[in-house]
């Protein structure tokens, strides 16, 4: 597949003004979906940016300046971006963390590392998060070895001491790299031999032990490596062939059903140093700073699947209902909330949509002038500022027609999706109860007021019955969970009526007035006294028991045009002395107060579950549609591409 340039230039630059020139390997990132990335210019000065930044996801913002210096690399741990600097005369070693969707807020310094305790790197470290920790690796007179940093726990915000991967006697050399793959952490380098292979280690976490293994490691490396895992893929970027090639040409290597791939010349193009990748929607991305004397950063992508998160429907029948397919989605879309309880997702609609989430479950209140907001459990989504409905949508037509201004779409290809839109009043209040018209006409004046497309078709599917995909690409397909307007007779009223909703429940089924059978799985509360261990089971049975209902599979299967909608979101209520879990560690994973041991959460349970049953071998099946919490975490998971792959 064939590499593609991003960035200013057609040969992949970052920056055409005189940014972005990187005296040594940068660190880069996919964080909150972006990519991140930081280097140090020619003047030993730190520098960082990201993607999307001015609203164009194919480059990079404007560089903010950091105020110290040294050799940075970058992690994701769970939604917070950690850095770990390099003072390259000194080997010593600063912690730093950034929590917020904005580059230009200021990074939190954590301190140093302990250099009295060996915290000393003597080249530039590898950076990864594994099971809500952070693992360094790194070389000290040309021995590799490793520390772990933990947010809980007795010596929370510690780095531990460092121990060795493998005994003294061996020697490495240049930059080595960490990365997951299937579960379980690996760490990789170079040996400080003629032949300089690439050497490769796996990690017992129950006995925090490394052992030698040459399944995902290859070839050779002059000057260092990087990986990156996706699903049962790994990746390795390389300069040279090895230490006889003097080219300096970037190659990355290919892991996939157990055979490494001949290596890839990325573009024909030449580095300084190792180059840097990382996956985002479902591509990867590879940064590195040109052979060149200005070492300008380039930047190349290609896909790691088989069809585009952004097109993925494209391949899908016209003649098919909707209700036919898997169609990943996200609970309470918009709760990008501060507050964690409150919060469900780190990932803008925009950034969702980029992903392969094509359904939308969106909680809406009326104000007094009467446009809708989103909300969750009565509090404001980005309050004091208020995200409207009107904004979330903009987005989603933005997003079909290609990022077109909506005027002219003349040169733009017709779209190919269609997203589910869940309507839901998040005001429970009784006035709202007594009178349901008031809340029922404001969405119906805000899709009223929806502009049709220039070819004059229209944007909404608002009628209550189930469509076929090709007669709703370009379209929002109403679901309405919201009461009706009284005086409107039941099968004349907007959305498909999924009033009905029982809250708090493991599988209902809805018949709407239309007769069209809907059956969901919403168990989300678990207030008893549940350790998080149990509580993830419990949620996980729920959700793999619709999944096979939809596929028909299950022996109390209804029919197959139903609708199946199916939730992995829960909430473990500490107010009945059940463990605390709220829901970013029910989706991504966390260390149990009970069971004292790292809880994989429902992404990754989901995950293994979709790869055991429903593989790449398995041909299709239809799982309905599935609503994740934090779709894009752990970094390693790729869950929404597992649950789109079940159509193919």
């Amino acid at each position: 597949m064939a590499w593609l340039p991003h960035g200013t230039s057609k040969t992949g630059q970052l920056f055409s003004d005189g940014h972005g020139q990187s005296a040594t390997v940068p660190a880069i990132a996919a964080y909150r979906g972006r990519l991140w990335c930081i280097w140090t210019d020619l003047n030993g000065q730190l520098w960082y940016s990201q993607t999307g930044g001015s609203g164009n996801d194919e480059q990079f913002g404007q560089p903010v300046l950091f105020a110290e210096t040294g050799l940075p690399v970058l992690a994701n741990l769970n939604g917070v971006l950690h850095m770990v600097i390099v003072q390259p005369d000194s080997g010593r070693m600063t912690h730093f963390i950034h929590d917020d969707d904005d580059a230009s807020v200021a990074w939190a310094n954590l301190g140093p590392l302990d250099a009295d305790a060996g915290l000393v790197a003597h080249s530039t470290p590898a950076i990864i998060a594994f099971h809500n920790k952070i693992f360094l690796a790194f070389l000290r007179d040309g021995q590799l070895y490793y520390t772990i940093w933990s947010a809980l726990g007795p010596d929370a915000r510690q780095w531990t001491v460092p121990q060795l991967v493998v005994g003294p006697d061996a020697k490495f050399r240049g930059i080595p790299a960490l990365f997951i793959f299937e579960g379980v952490l690996h760490v990789l380098c170079g040996a400080d031999t003629d032949e300089r292979h690439i050497m490769g280690f796996r990690y017992d976490y129950i006995g925090q032990t490394w052992t030698q293994t040459d399944d995902v490691s290859e070839g050779r490396a002059a000057t260092g490596v990087s990986a990156v895992s996706f699903g049962s893929s790994a990746y390795l970027g390389i300069i040279e062939a090895g230490p006889s090639d003097e080219t300096h040409a970037v190659y990355v290597a290919a892991f996939n059903n157990g055979v490494w791939a001949p290596h890839e010349p990325v573009a024909d193009t030449t580095a300084a140093d190792p180059p840097q990748i990382t996956i985002l929607n479902g591509r990867v991305h590879c940064i590195f700073n040109d052979n060149t004397k200005t070492r300008d950063l380039r930047w190349y992508s290609r896909p790691v699947l088989k069809y585009s998160l952004t097109s993925w429907m494209a391949g899908l029948p016209d003649d098919q209902l909707i209700s036919e397919f898997t169609i990943p989605g996200t609970h309470d879309s918009c709760a990008r909330s501060n507050i964690p309880f409150v919060r469900t997702q780190y990932l803008s609609i925009s950034q969702q949509l980029a992903l392969g989430i094509r359904f939308f479950d969106l909680r809406l209140r009326r104000h007094k002038d009467g446009k809708l907001y989103c909300y969750h459990g009565g509090i404001p989504i980005d309050y004091p500022k208020y995200l409207s409905f009107e904004t979330v949508m903009n987005a989603i037509w933005s997003f079909m027609w290609n990022g077109s201004n909506l005027e002219d779409t003349s040169d733009v290809p017709p779209p190919t999706e269609t997203v589910l839109i869940s309507i839901n009043n998040d005001d429970q209040s009784q006035e709202q109860k007594d009178n349901p018209a008031i809340f029922y006409g404001a969405v119906s004046g805000a899709i009223a007021s929806t502009p049709a497309w220039p070819s004059g078709q229209h944007r909404w599917h608002t009628e209550p019955l189930t469509p076929k995909l090709g007669d709703v690409r370009g379209k929002a397909v109403l679901l309405r969970r919201y009461a009706g307007d009284p005086a409107i007779q039941p099968a004349g009223r907007q959305g498909l009526d999924l009033s009905a909703w029982l809250d708090d429940n493991p599988d209902f089924t809805i018949v709407t007035p239309t007769q069209v059978r809907v059956r969901l799985q919403d168990k989300w509360k678990f207030a008893y006294r549940i350790s998080l261990h149990d509580l993830i089971a419990s949620k996980g049975e729920f959700v793999q028991k619709m999944m096979e209902n939809a596929t028909g599979s299950s022996a109390d299967s209804a029919e197959p045009h139903d609708w199946y909608i199916n939730f992995c979101s829960a909430v473990g209520d500490p107010a009945e002395h059940g463990e605390i879990a709220e829901a970013k560690w029910i989706a991504v994973g966390a260390h149990s107060n009970y069971i004292g041991k790292w809880v994989p959460g429902m992404n990754v349970l989901t995950n293994e579950f979709l790869q055991k049953n429903y593989g790449a071998t398995s041909g299709r099946a239809r799982l309905g549609v599935v609503n994740l919490d934090y779709p894009e975490l752990p970094e390693s998971n790729d869950v929404v591409a597992r649950l789109i792959e079940s159509n193919f």
